[in-house]
């Protein structure tokens, strides 16, 4: 048969720290003004504590009081295990208030290129002590590491009929990303101020793979407000790679504005004479979130108004 024993009681932190005050005023007095106790109630630890560890730890014969041989061994374990509680608490405190630890943010691509370097420096140099774990993600991915626990916050963006009910994030917006026409500059669409899509009928074009969502508001924009279906030349998943194939006159391009900053110096940017949707741009984090999160969040929401 199993025997459950209760083990002894660990030793008071409370009646440690008025055994260091009263050996360290030499003073039951003392201690109690220090400690804002009356004097009978450090007597009574001081006796309590005693006799829990089974030896006489102050001379109270002498005055002034002293700690016995036995005491003094008390007293230097004593200052350091209180010395350990102190660290503890102000640890757990830093942790409390986001102010250590680790932070785990991961955003996509173009987020990465544009605001959230400034972001994260800021947040930085606020909380040197946050350790930060940074990942590219794209936010399908990253949306599933947050509920998968494996991120704290993620930057992400939503397309305009994007489902964002989900009770398990919280989530804030960052800023709005609208798509815009990138043409080669020697386009003769390019001394245009701004372009229609029905211009862009005979265009080559570089896109995303078809199963993209990019790809799917591609076609719908051509086809709504254009008239015609967009001949995809080139296709890449690499937004970084769109530019560059614009440049060199191969095609032109649906891109969002965060795409485009910097611009490729052979790229003319125009807007578009309908406005298409635009995606909006998130940071995401668990309604349960880390509290460094809160501080993350407000260095990325002033760093996207410079963007």
């Amino acid at each position: 048969m199993l025997k459950l024993v209760s083990a002894e009681p660990m030793l008071d932190l409370r009646r440690l720290t008025t055994f260091r005050e009263v050996v360290s005023r030499r003073s039951f007095s003392a201690a109690a003004q220090a400690l804002d106790y009356t004097q009978s109630s450090v007597s009574q630890q001081i006796t309590t504590l005693e006799r829990e560890l089974g030896v006489t730890l102050i001379d109270r014969a002498s005055r002034p009081v002293t700690a016995t041989a036995i005491g003094e061994a008390v007293m230097t374990h004593a200052e350091a295990l209180l010395g350990q509680a102190t660290s503890i608490e102000r640890e757990l405190g830093a942790l409390s208030r986001g102010e250590s630890g680790t932070l785990r943010v991961g955003g996509f691509f173009t987020a990465w290129t544009t605001f959230m370097p400034a972001a994260i420096a800021d947040f930085s140099r606020s909380h040197p002590r946050v350790v930060l774990e940074l990942h590219q993600m794209e936010p399908e991915i990253a949306t599933r590491a947050i509920g998968a626990g494996e991120l704290d916050l993620a930057v992400v963006y939503r397309l305009e009929d994007s489902d964002a009910d989900d009770d398990t994030l919280d989530s804030v917006h960052l800023l709005d990303d609208p798509y815009a026409i990138a043409l080669p500059s020697a386009h003769p669409l390019a001394r245009h101020e701004q372009v229609a899509l029905r211009e862009l009928a005979g265009e080559r074009w570089v896109s995303p793979p078809p199963h993209d969502d990019y790809a799917r508001v591609l076609i719908e924009l051509c086809r709504e407000h254009g008239g015609f279906a967009p001949q995809v030349t080139y296709e890449t998943a690499d937004i970084a790679m769109a530019q560059p194939i614009v440049a060199s006159g191969l095609a032109v391009a649906l891109l969002p504005a965060l795409g485009l900053i910097p611009t490729h110096k052979d790229v003319t940017v125009r807007p578009l004479a309908s406005t298409p949707p635009a995606r909006s741009v998130w940071a995401i984090r668990p309604t349960n979130r880390a509290p460094a999160t809160d501080a993350m969040t407000q260095a990325l929401t002033q760093s996207s108004k410079r963007a």
